[in-house]
């Protein structure tokens, strides 16, 4: 009962210490690490390189692929583009299987005792050095529970039942690849499932035959569970979710029948070469491992791009037929998981919206002085509304993916912000709707100064709340934007002494007001600007 229990501990810490390593590591791989993959996306030979990176520092490739979809989703990358990213993702967790395939609890035990350190020293309340202390701490108890594994295994396999369960396992290829199918599919990791069998090939439990079997299943059995969750992810994550299953099962096919032609015809392929390499099983185990992930990447490599291309035509954009500027093109509509990247993709979306304020009064302004694809002043405002609560969503999502100490006050900053945008939407709709209630032959010079002036105003704004601002096109909409009451008073009085019908006058005054709540809000933005900025 005791080595179950142990056994029981061992997956436990395990499983801890991935999650930690994963979580950690997504925070420190800040808005620039993002950009720097984004610029070397483009670059023969480094999607490979960047791909096997991340799999090696998040030991997650289920995490590469999300911030590879932010990328696609931001347009930062195409989905091409962001192809190598998955399958080398995979090569880089070996480096986690190779490690565990060695015994490392001395490892193990030297970084508790360095963490332990760096937390009496309260090292952690530096924000910098709080998520590479708790990755390390999580890359000990990996190391600790597949240790505590590997010394239940050795008890356990002098229970007949256990024996007995496992030659069957180890005598069936179709089996042992059924059940590495299973395992994979549902801890959504062949990495992890290989961790697990290697204490039971230490123990001289399970050969390397039956191994390699499990490890082609779990590697197929990795892309089939992320396609039954994909349903909940957004567009760009299914798309990348569906080409690298398809990749997945290309390559598990490919070693399954090299694994046939060597063990039927007894040519000399990987299981007879890796004794040769290495005299202990665990590390031929992770051989076979490393080795499968890169038969799988270099077949992605052949047939990724042509997957891609298929999986945007079985997935197309249902909202294909809406006008991309009516409709959001960064945020995600599905399960936020990466707080980082979430706040990335809403700044482009912000910056993204205020590059459409000046089209807002399309409809009062001369014709050839309107947006080169301009909307009815109803439809621009119910797709600035349809974006501004997808972006409301996304935020609110990103907030509850327990963000960092950095990117929480950034996302409380940029929901001010969102506030503010949305209330000088609805004021510039209200501001169009007075005006355009107004017959043509009868709007007063004043009013079209004033709708000269401030799509002007909204000119600049674009460029300042833009992706690419600096702080002297904020400074610029500050001074333009400053108060003018005094003017806007004499404007209304001046109006007034006109006289006209009632109506007229109404909306007349209604517009003068909400083109002052319109400055105001826009040197307001002006003033928080540096939260879309950074």
């Amino acid at each position: 009962m005791q080595d179950w229990i142990t056994a029981f501990a061992g997956m436990g810490l395990l499983f801890t210490g991935l999650r930690m390593v994963g979580g950690e590591v997504q925070q420190l791989a800040s808005g620039r690490v993002r950009a720097w993959i984004a610029a070397t996306l483009d670059r023969p030979v480094m999607p490979q390189m960047v791909g096997m990176l991340s799999g090696a520092f998040t030991q997650s490739a289920g995490a590469v692929t999300f911030a590879a979809a932010g990328l696609v989703s931001a347009g930062a990358a195409t989905l091409g583009q962001a192809m190598p990213l998955l399958p080398w993702s995979s090569v880089g967790t070996s480096l986690l299987v190779l490690a565990a395939a060695i015994d490392l609890r001395l490892m193990a035990f030297l970084l508790f005792g360095l963490v332990g350190c760096a937390l009496l020293l309260q090292a952690d309340r530096r924000a910098g050095l709080r998520p590479a202390l708790y990755a390390l701490l999580g890359l000990a108890l990996i190391l600790f529970g597949v240790g505590l594994l590997k010394t239940a295994v050795g008890g356990l396999k002098a229970d007949p039942r256990v024996a007995a369960a496992l030659v069957m396992a180890g005598g069936s290829f179709a089996l042992a690849f059924g059940l590495g199918v299973i395992s994979g599919g549902l801890l959504q990791s062949a990495q992890v499932a290989t961790v697990l069998l290697l204490p039971l090939v230490q123990a001289g439990l399970l050969g390397l035959a039956p191994v390699a079997a499990v490890i082609y299943g779990a590697s197929l059995g990795t892309g089939l569970g992320r396609l039954a969750v994909a349903g909940s992810m957004d567009l760009s994550t299914r798309r990348l979710v569906v080409a690298g299953a398809g990749v997945r099962a290309i390559g598990t096919a490919l070693l399954v029948a090299l694994h046939l032609i060597e063990v039927q015809t007894e040519w000399p392929l990987l299981l007879t070469v890796l004794p040769a390499l290495a005299d202990n099983l665990s590390l031929q185990a992770g051989l076979v491992y490393l080795v499968s992930q890169v038969v799988i990447a270099l077949v992605g490599e052949v047939a990724g791009q042509g997957l891609a291309a298929r999986a945007s035509r079985w997935l197309p954009d249902p909202s294909g037929e809406e006008p991309a500027a009516l409709r959001p093109a960064h945020v995600p509509n599905g399960e936020v998981r990466d707080a980082a990247g979430a706040l990335m993709l809403c700044q482009l979306e912000s910056a993204r919206l205020a590059g459409f304020l000046p089209h807002y009064l399309d409809e009062v302004l001369a014709p050839e002085e309107r947006s080169p694809e301009p909307f009815g002043l109803a439809r621009r405002h119910a797709g600035s509304t349809v974006i501004l609560g997808a972006l409301e969503r996304c935020l609110a999502a990103a907030l509850r993916a327990e963000p960092s100490a950095g990117d929480l006050e950034t996302l409380v900053r940029l929901r001010t912000r969102l506030a503010l945008l949305r209330a000088l939407h609805t004021s510039l709709h209200s501001f169009a709707q007075d005006v355009a209630a107004l017959p043509a032959a009868e709007r007063p010079a004043r009013i079209e100064r004033l709708v000269q002036g401030l799509h002007a105003v909204l000119g600049v704004a674009a460029e300042a709340l833009g992706p690419r601002s600096t702080e002297e096109d904020r400074r610029t909409l500050r001074k333009i934007s400053g108060e003018r009451g005094a003017l806007m008073e004499q404007v209304r009085q001046s109006l007034l002494e006109r006289g006209g019908q009632a109506a007229n006058t109404e909306h007349l005054v209604d517009a003068t007001l909400h083109f002052e709540k319109c400055l105001w809000l826009l040197r307001r933005l002006a003033e928080d600007g540096a939260a879309g900025a950074e």
